[in-house]
């Protein structure tokens, strides 16, 4: 079965172990976050591993929202995006994941060329304030 397949009859017949060891097995980051993202039940910790191998820290960045949405630990995901240069999606992940270490993240922002982004997360952290 492929992962794909894995991830469709998870979706109608609800979570598996099995299937889920298809999608892990496949390595594929993506598979990894879909599956987690579409079936209830998955075992975010065993599909983690996989997704902190992804060049496309976008996918880091969606687990850890939904990691952090359902209850888990997002320590591993957050050292991820805290070595990633992209200042963008360090706001997001300060400001979008429950239990960021947003002073982390502010400090990483402060290391990087443009000083666009602390003023960016500044914006929105008052945004935040205000709601």
């Amino acid at each position: 079965m492929t992962p794909l397949e894995a991830i469709r009859v998870a979706r109608t017949e609800g979570y598996d172990p099995g299937l889920q060891q298809i999608i892990v097995s496949s390595g594929d980051p993506e598979f990894a976050y879909r599956f987690a993202h579409d079936v209830a039940g998955a075992d975010l910790d065993a599909l983690e591993p996989v997704v902190l191998k992804s060049d496309d820290l976008r996918t880091v960045y969606d687990f850890a929202v939904l990691k952090s949405e359902r209850g888990g630990d997002i320590a591993l995901l957050q050292e991820r995006m805290l070595a990633c240069r992209d200042g963008g999606l360090l706001i997001l992940f300060a400001m979008d994941v429950a239990g960021a270490d947003v002073e982390r993240f502010e400090a990483a922002l402060r290391l990087l060329p443009d000083a666009k982004y602390l003023l960016l997360l500044d914006a929105e952290k008052r945004q935040r304030d205000m709601e």
